[in-house]
């Protein structure tokens, strides 16, 4: 599994906020189609915006890999801008 979840790749960056949630939702599924495990998290994934608003200026999440136990990192930047989806913390 986690070979082909980033491969060539080592990382993937986001510009734009709609990039960020497209990364949201695909970890949504990895964790529930996939049974990757939701390690921790600035807030509940999915729950990033509340009342329209970032719920932080740095949010982070956290998944693992049931099969290997190798960790991905998803974090953004809310107030500069800018984030990525990355192996290990």
């Amino acid at each position: 599994m986690c070979g082909t979840l980033l491969r060539g790749r080592g990382s993937a960056s986001f510009s734009s906020p709609r990039q960020y949630e497209r990364t949201i939702e695909q970890m949504k599924r990895l964790i529930a189609d996939e049974g990757f495990i939701l390690v921790e998290g600035t807030c509940p994934l999915g729950e990033e915006k509340k009342d329209g608003c970032w719920v932080d200026d740095i949010i982070d999440h956290v998944i693992q890999c049931p099969t290997c136990g190798q960790v991905f990192t998803c974090v953004v930047n809310t107030y500069r801008g800018g984030g990525s989806f990355h192996r290990g913390r």
